[in-house]
């Protein structure tokens, strides 16, 4: 996972037609009472006809349910069962393996295989977890970067999610591992796997992960309100409001955007009233409910119900954190997450399963990325409060994969778990000297929590292990690996040094986000991302200037050789790994969409979160000064991921594109259909 707040678009906006709606309901009204009297008066004319009628089209239905159901069995009588650890470092792994530490991947390591595992390039987790999915590389699944341009406006967007005509659309363009075991009518249940949303219709069950977005459509907004000085932060994935410092507070509650004919949309909004008891408590009271917060400590759920339009609601669950009340009042307000008992949009399939987990094992965080890392980075919450968070999380995974362990009786069933990488992100700094926030005195608790994160990896697996027996197929991966991201490459500012990138103004120095003020009819290339260069190319882009063919080529061949030449001139250390032209890495029906380069940066450097939106800043390298101080944004082939299976595999070489194929070839698929599959891995059994 990389990060839950870089949101170019403005989330979802819902249409409410009001009075438009009223005024048809009306009209049709007169024409379904008419209708309705001639109707019963046929059915009471004619009642041995209706019931003959309505008994042979029962038995027809009954008979090809039964047919159905027939053709619906399948022999495949294994378990599978598959544990996605999200950025599990192979290094960090075999290292705590040796030393005992680890040792129920130990016993996998023994009864089968651990392996060094090939990620994707590049090295995201969308694009990895995808790759898991569909055995395919991004060409083939159109999932290659966190943020893609249009090449007709040069506007950005997030790829994880997608909304059209106000629904959500599926974002993998390739057909995933558990479409073809439902197509096999193998029970599948896929819990969390990112790039999920909408849900898939699996022949069991699965639970939309990364990609679902909070009630606003972004994902992840969160609200801050303080009687405290409010500094401007361009970098922040919520929204600060200043509050009095008096007994009581009024605040809103921000839902989805409206947009009603003819109006300009608006967010929807619901008033609460914040009354402070004491200097270590507080009471929130809004559409008949209330509250009561204490200082330091996380609210259970909250509920809210926002009207969108006469017959539209939207229900939404969120937790508040009381920072303080004393000096300054502080709330933070979790992004609103929508309520699984009645989403907005469907988050899992059947429709009710999200409901079905909400009665046994209650309510549950349903964002695709629910830990908020961003509210640590910009200090609205401190550590203490995001661990509470996180651990709360890995709570509700693992409960939920412990329901479907108790009722699992053959099939495959998937579960992800994200907060191994979320705990390396947010607290590699604690462990890596060089890097410009380590702190040597920090606490002990601190300096481990990375490699105790790892055993809680093991003892998910030492849990799975105690409810399987020797024949069912345990198999256990990360999607990359980690390191350390001590500093910040701004890509767009090496292209405009280097002559690629020019902006309209002759003295622009800094360009915005968003690509803004770039002269396109004097541009080369330009970077979004982490990593992708765009040729600013004649037909394909709106105001393409450099020609298809040699023009092109001798570009991407100039641009390249001049990127490998780039140091950090304060080390002396090369910033860049190696540059991967488009035909190396993406092949398939969409790689024209593709990056023409993409960069793979050397362990410490990664691109700068200005150049995944497109931003110019006026320097090429900076210190990462933010808690975000572990990475995976690096050339793959230094952060591979793990492989661990209870059962020996025999290629010489492992990939994330091996799994999907492993999967198929246990239930049963032959060789040839492997082949008919198109996948980029082969089987590892």
């Amino acid at each position: 996972m990389l990060f839950g707040y870089i949101d170019p678009s403005a989330g979802f906006t819902i249409i409410s037609f009001g009075g438009l709606v009223v005024a048809f309901l009306v009209s049709i009204l007169g024409v379904l009472i008419l209708f309705y009297k001639r109707l019963s008066k046929f059915l009471k004319n004619n009642k041995k006809i209706v019931i003959i009628t309505t008994l042979i089209i029962a038995a027809l239905l009954l008979t090809a349910l039964g047919i159905g159901m027939i053709n619906k069995e399948n022999t495949f009588d294994n378990k599978i069962i598959i544990l996605g650890f999200d950025g599990l470092s192979p290094q960090i792994t075999e290292s705590m393996m040796e030393d005992g530490k680890l040792p129920n991947f130990n016993y996998l390591k023994e009864k089968g295989a651990f392996r060094y595992l090939e990620t994707t390039n590049p090295s995201q987790s969308p694009v990895a977890w995808t790759g898991f999915a569909t055995g395919q590389n991004p060409g083939k699944t159109g999932v290659f970067d966190f943020i893609v341009r249009d090449p007709e406006t040069y506007g950005l967007r997030l790829s994880i999610s997608n909304m059209k005509g106000g629904k959500p659309q599926r974002v993998i363009n390739s057909k995933c591992f558990w479409e073809y075991t439902s197509d096999e009518s193998v029970p599948t249940i896929i819990i969390g796997c990112p790039i999920t949303y909408p849900p898939d219709k699996v022949h069991g069950r699965m639970l939309s992960g990364m990609g679902v977005p909070d009630i606003l459509g972004t994902e992840g907004t969160f609200t801050f309100y303080t009687s405290g000085e409010i500094k401007e932060d361009k970098e922040t994935g919520g929204t600060v409001f200043p509050v009095s410092k008096s007994q009581i507070k009024v605040i809103d509650l921000i839902g989805p955007r409206v947009s009603h004919i003819g109006g300009k949309a608006k967010n929807v909004k619901v008033p609460a009233k914040i009354v402070i008891n004491d200097t270590n408590s507080c009471t929130v009271e809004y559409q008949k409910k209330k509250y009561e917060l204490a200082v330091r400590e996380w609210s259970d759920w909250m509920e809210v119900e926002f009207k969108l339009g006469i017959f539209k609601k939207a229900k939404g669950i969120f937790k508040c954190y009381l920072v303080e009340i004393e000096p300054k009042f502080k709330l933070y307000v979790s992004p609103i997450n929508f309520d699984p008992r009645a989403p907005l949009f469907a988050i899992s399939h059947p429709k009710g399963y999200s409901k079905e987990l909400v009665d046994k094992i209650g309510l549950y965080y349903t964002q695709g990325m629910p830990m908020d890392t961003w509210a640590v980075n910009q200090k609205r919450i401190d550590e203490k409060a995001f661990l509470e968070q996180v651990d709360e999380v890995i709570r509700e995974k693992k409960a939920m994969l412990d329901l479907e362990l108790d009722r699992f009786k053959k099939g495959v069933l998937f579960c992800y778990f994200e907060s191994s990488d979320i705990i390396q992100h947010m607290f590699w700094r604690y462990i890596d000297p060089d890097h410009p926030l380590y702190e040597a005195d920090s606490s002990k608790k601190y300096k481990e929590i990375i490699t105790s994160w790892y055993k809680r990896m093991d003892d998910i697996l030492g849990d799975v292990l105690e409810k399987t027996t020797v024949k069912d197929i345990i198999i256990v991966l990360s999607d990359h690996g980690f390191n350390t991201f001590r500093k910040a490459a701004h890509v767009n500012s090496w292209l405009r040094e280097n002559g690629y990138l020019v902006f309209d103004e002759a003295n622009t120095e800094t360009g915005k986000e968003l690509l803004s003020g770039v002269n396109w009819l004097k541009t080369k290339a330009f970077a979004i991302g982490f990593g992708a260069i765009y040729i600013n190319l004649e037909g394909r882009e709106k105001y393409g200037i450099v020609k298809p063919g040699l023009e092109a080529e001798n570009l991407k061949e100039e641009i390249s050789k001049k990127l490998m030449n780039w140091k950090d001139d304060k080390f002396d250390v090369p910033v860049i790994s190696n540059v991967y032209e488009r035909e190396e890495i993406f092949w398939g029906s969409y790689d024209d969409q593709t990056p023409d380069l993409y960069i793979g940066f050397n362990i410490g450097y990664r691109a700068s979160w200005q150049t995944a939106l497109g931003a110019t800043p006026d320097i090429l390298i900076e210190d990462n000064l933010k808690k975000w101080s572990g990475s995976h944004l690096f050339d793959p082939c230094l952060v591979p991921g793990i492989l661990l299976c209870n059962k020996q595999e025999t290629k010489e070489d492992v990939s994330i594109y091996d799994i999907a194929p492993s999967v198929l070839k246990i239930i049963g698929y032959s060789e040839e259909q492997l082949k008919e599959c198109n996948f980029d891995g082969s089987a590892l059994f």
